[in-house]
């Protein structure tokens, strides 16, 4: 740009190879620059001629301008100030056409750099934006689970990426039948935002435009949904248009396809407007709707790509997430099982240990009811003698016959009380009271020659009672046992008596060694309760005291011993029994894996036992003595960190010597 009077001069048309030579007026000078075509470089030639009345220039660089100074050096040095980089060259008011056609080229090489500098600035934003959204796409792909609100997300985002006014999403899913249907899920439109979400489904067919996306799995494109190819199998429906007063021009339709190439859904883009926040209406479409372009295209169908996989893996995780906790029911009734299976083995046993104390204090109880009542029989006829003749006879006689009619209940004396009562019936007062009187002085005397004094006779039944209590105390013992062993009331992780719990179930499998003729021994020496699953951690020893009472011939012994080791609490279960071989000690700790016949045993106990000791944070090996037998040590920390949860390197050990 210049001064009409540069331009009608010699050297301006020196100049004209540089570029096109456009003369301004003063005070248009601002606005010319300002105004001209985007990105095209422009050097101002700077003359007197350029500056208003007032000497001032109208002119406020805007994008790729450069300055180039034909006035006085005073004026220029002022430009200097005023402009800074702007300002390319200072040039005499009369240079010569080479050095200014020099000047001016290299002025609009800097204005070119300079707008390839904001070009690429620009662009660089863009795409950082871009990431940035892309990254929050990422994160939502990744943590939402609710599939309703990844679906809208998903959808407003595609339609950001390409200003789309409208959109919607289709999901396949199967009827009643089996068959596969698309179902109108989601819809967003920025001309209608108050219009209300119908769903609704269609048949997956080509006839229609998502059916035929859905079915092919391609893309298609549409630039003016009303203007299709007469010869495409697809059809557009402007049912909504016709119903809303909705112009739809351009359209963009995705396959939702996951990892394993199948379309779980399809996404449609409608009506891509020059600007997201351009206003849509049906005067202006043909100003503000644009065609999708490939990058649109490309862009959103690796968003639906990625969509799509996001929704299989839900559910793939879903799907986890219920086969893990019919994992975990099925492994509780597994561990419950194989405890009803363990006590079961056991329950003849523990009936044969409470049968011998229930059967003597039975008996003694009996024995004693006996005592008691025979007791109360002699207090009864005591008291009658002892009452004297005084009173009145009738009284006494009816007391007598009273005394009579109990001891007609003695086994003994009951013939003899009978024939009494049958003499009586004849006799006159005074004659029953003679009569009652020398039976009763001979019931007395004889049972006391026979059963010694009251004194001696409660005596003798109280340490009958006494038995009673010791067979009763030995049977609350066997319960007890039971109920420490099972531990019902006390499933979770809590401070316990590891050295009792262990004595408990070495009771309770008492009987089954000594029907096997196993001599069960024990050395547990720890001095305070560890935190512990203590239910749990008796169940193992139980699967590996009993195992080991199988594995060891008539004659063996197994050993339980307990002991603190550094941060460690051991138990180790001993035997000198059958050993176990080479192709086994690797499996032993797999589920199902049995060397007991069919009908003996479940393959359950040691794969329980070991993932219980990890519940402990704890290991659990298993050593072949050197002579016969094995050894198993489990080892739980005497301070574990965080109860109840596995410690990374816990891991069971199968040794050879």
């Amino acid at each position: 740009m210049c001064s009409a009077a540069f331009a009608g001069s010699a050297t301006a048309a020196a100049c004209r190879p540089a570029g096109e030579l456009r003369p301004v007026a003063p005070r248009e000078l601002g606005t010319a620059v300002a105004t001209r075509r985007a990105g095209r470089p422009c050097v101002v030639l700077l003359d007197e001629h350029l500056l208003c009345d007032d000497g001032r220039v109208e002119l406020q660089p805007v994008g790729p301008t450069r300055i180039i100074s034909l006035l006085p050096g005073s004026a220029a040095e002022t430009l200097q100030q005023r402009f800074g980089d702007a300002l390319s060259s200072i040039l005499s008011p009369e240079p010569g056409a080479p050095a200014l056609l020099v000047a001016i080229r290299t002025a609009l090489r800097d204005a070119a750099a300079d707008d390839r500098l904001l070009s690429l600035e620009a662009e660089r934003r863009r795409l950082a934006g871009e990431i940035t959204k892309l990254n929050r796409i990422g994160i939502a792909l990744s943590t939402e689970r609710d599939q309703e609100r990844l679906l809208n997300f998903i959808l407003t985002t595609a339609r950001d990426f390409t200003c789309s006014d409208a959109g919607s999403l289709y999901i396949v899913e199967k009827d009643a039948s089996g068959t596969k249907r698309l179902r109108f899920n989601n819809s967003q439109n920025d001309s209608l935002p108050h219009l209300e979400l119908v769903k609704f489904t269609i048949p997956v067919s080509k006839s229609t435009l998502a059916g035929y996306v859905a079915v092919t799995g391609e893309p298609v494109n549409i630039p003016d949904a009303y203007l299709l190819d007469p010869k495409a199998e697809y059809s557009f429906n402007p049912a909504f248009d016709q119903r809303t007063g909705y112009r739809t021009r351009s359209m963009l339709v995705l396959p939702m396809k996951n990892q394993d190439d199948q379309v779980i859904g399809v996404l449609q883009l409608i009506n891509r407007k020059i600007s997201r926040t351009a206003t849509l209406t049906a005067a202006d479409i043909d100003n503000v709707v644009l065609p999708y372009d490939d990058a649109a295209l490309e862009l959103t169908l690796s968003l639906a790509s990625q969509t799509a996989i996001s929704l299989t893996n839900n559910q793939l995780y879903e799907g986890l997430k219920e086969s893990l906790v019919e994992l975990k029911q099925t492994q509780a009734q597994l561990v419950q099982g194989e405890k009803l299976a363990s006590l079961g083995q056991l329950t003849a046993g523990v009936a044969h240990e409470i049968n011998n104390p229930l059967a003597f204090s039975r008996n003694n109880t009996h024995l004693a009811h006996e005592r008691v009542t025979k007791v109360a029989r002699r207090l009864a006829v005591q008291r009658w003698l002892e009452a004297g003749t005084g009173g009145d006879p009738q009284a006494r006689v009816a007391a007598g016959r009273a005394i009579l009619d109990k001891l007609k209940e003695d086994k003994e004396l009951g013939p003899d009380a009978k024939d009494v009562i049958a003499d009586l019936g004849s006799m006159p007062a005074p004659k029953q009271l003679e009569l009652l009187k020398m039976f009763f002085s001979y019931v007395s005397q004889s049972r006391e020659q026979k059963e010694g004094s009251i004194e001696e006779v409660l005596a003798r039944t109280q340490k009958v009672l006494e038995e009673c209590f010791i067979g009763l105390d030995r049977m609350a013992e066997i319960v007890l046992g039971l109920r420490n062993f099972a531990r019902l009331d006390e499933a979770q992780f809590q401070n316990a008596d590891i050295d009792e719990g262990i004595r408990q179930t070495l009771m309770i499998l008492s009987n089954n060694a000594r029907d096997k003729g196993v001599k069960l021994t024990s050395d547990l020496t720890l001095t305070r309760p560890y935190a512990c699953f203590p239910a749990k951690l008796n169940q193992v020893v139980l699967n590996l005291v009993n195992n080991a009472i199988d594995a060891t011939p008539r004659g063996g012994e197994v050993h339980v011993h307990t002991r603190v080791n550094g941060a460690w609490v051991e138990i180790s279960v001993r035997d000198n029994g059958e050993g176990i071989s080479d192709a086994n000690i690797s499996k032993i700790f797999d589920p199902f894996f049995t060397t007991k016949p069919v009908g003996k045993g479940t393959g359950l106990g040691l794969s329980i036992s070991y993932r219980i000791v990890m519940e402990h944070q704890g290991t659990i090996a298993v050593t072949r003595d050197e002579t016969a037998g094995v050894t198993f040590l489990i080892r739980i920390p005497t301070e574990p960190k965080d109860p109840g949860t596995r410690t990374e390197g816990a891991a069971k050990a199968a040794e050879s010597p």
